[in-house]
């Protein structure tokens, strides 16, 4: 394995740990494992249950930047003296596009942001390239970070903050994407509208690398589950389509089918779930079960007979893409139902790795579920299929290799004038 110099990856992140977002403390994980120095700059900090829920066995230091100014004063004012002093142009450049609000529509949470990118560029240290998870607020700060310093950055993507209120089509969100080094698709129907935006003429590379499964924390079940429960996992959220699944467990009930359903989350659908659980007389077959750390998952995939996620496009235009608990149900031999929809279409064929139905069907969805719960041969055979699957396009540990390549190429070309002086030195 190639050694690079000691320089550090910034990681920016929205908060760290949290649950929601365990793929990135995964990708955290394997990038230290094949010896990629991190650190992690978070905008905001967790609260002790979430890090509970979440945490893992980062070695990365975490800084947490500074939410609110008023609770950190001393340390806001270090950073911006500390700027001004070594970037002075970058900083004045910095701030006068704040006031001048050419991307925030306040004022007030345009400073805040400011306020964090100094802490950022003031305590960052060795850290030489930024590699900002989301292109919302974490790109904004690896950005600016850029303008006050000219320290590079890249860019992970994801379907919320390309696609929720159409954001991919946005001005800002162009020019940012057009300065970083390089841009991470999780899926290459993204990738293919991340180009889009560029008429094809993208003047930065665009790579598609799938958030993938540790194989080790997820290995492939012995055989299969004897009860019959439908298991789903994901935020209380419009777009997981957990409506859609509670009516079709209606219809299931309403045909004799016999079977249970748990659906493992928290968020803000939580009570109106719960009311059209009750409504449909379901309080006795489906349980909302509420947040639970990741590591019990797979107590629960194990537990499953079928795994079900009928992902919708939500009104405000958020969706899944591959969503990840659809990867681990697969990975342990848990079919899955779930529906057609851009993205999820890479992950799971139709018959071959799984069953799909059309988005807001809930007769077909019914229909489908039945099918898994009435026929362990096809559950086998899907099964099966999926883990191989797994296996030869979301491995972790192959993934991610790809993209310690591309973030190790940017501490390399960091490197280059500082070992130039050096030289010059001697």
């Amino acid at each position: 394995m190639k050694n690079f110099p000691p320089q550090t990856i910034g990681y920016v992140v929205k908060m760290f740990p949290r649950l929601s977002e365990t793929f990135i403390r995964n990708e955290i994980l394997e990038l230290e494992r094949q010896g990629l120095a991190l650190r992690i700059f978070s905008l905001k900090r967790p609260t002790e249950a979430e890090t509970r829920l979440a945490g893992g066995d980062v070695q990365a230091p975490v800084t947490y930047l500074p939410e609110r100014v008023y609770r950190e004063p001393l340390r806001v004012l270090r950073a911006q003296l500390g700027v001004l002093w070594r970037y002075p142009r970058g900083y004045r450049r910095m701030l006068l596009h704040v006031l001048r609000r050419r991307e925030m529509s306040s004022l007030g949470r345009g400073l805040r942001r400011f306020c964090q990118t100094c802490c950022l560029v003031h305590e960052r240290g060795q850290v030489e390239h930024l590699h900002a998870h989301f292109a919302s607020d974490p790109t904004r700060l690896a950005s600016w970070a850029q303008m006050i310093c000219h320290s590079s950055y890249s860019i992970t993507t994801h379907a919320k903050d390309l696609y929720q209120d159409d954001r991919i089509s946005s001005p800002g969100l162009r020019n940012k994407l057009s300065l970083a080094r390089f841009v991470v698709a999780n899926s290459n129907y993204s990738a293919a509208g991340l180009r889009a935006i560029f008429n094809g003429e993208a003047p930065t590379k665009i790579f598609t690398i799938y958030n993938s499964v540790d194989l080790a924390a997820f290995p492939r079940r012995v055989s299969q589950s004897s009860e019959p429960l439908i298991l789903s996992v994901g935020r209380l959220v419009e777009k997981k389509g957990f409506a859609d699944l509670i009516k079709a467990c209606r219809l299931l009930k309403d045909w004799g089918v016999n079977f249970n359903c748990e659906i493992v989350g928290s968020g803000p659908l939580a009570a109106s779930l719960g009311d059209c659980i009750a409504k449909l007389d379901l309080e006795r077959t489906v349980k909302l079960r509420g947040q639970r750390p990741h590591q019990e998952l797979s107590n629960h995939y194990l537990n499953a007979m079928v795994f079900a996620l009928p992902c919708v496009v939500a009104a405000n235009g958020d969706r899944d893409i591959l969503p990840n608990v659809l990867k681990e149900a697969m990975a342990v031999g848990v079919p899955v139902v779930t529906t057609r929809l851009e993205g999820i279409e890479e992950l799971v064929t139709h018959e071959e790795t799984g069953l799909l139905t059309n988005s807001g069907d809930i007769q077909g969805l019914a229909k489908s579920l039945q099918r898994l719960l009435t026929d362990p041969e096809l559950r086998r055979r899907l099964a099966d299929q999926a883990r191989q699957l797994i296996e030869k396009r979301f491995n972790l540990q192959a993934n991610f290799a790809r993209l310690r390549h591309l973030l190790g190429e940017m501490i390399e070309e960091r490197a280059v004038p500082i070992i130039h002086n050096q030289k010059t030195k001697v």
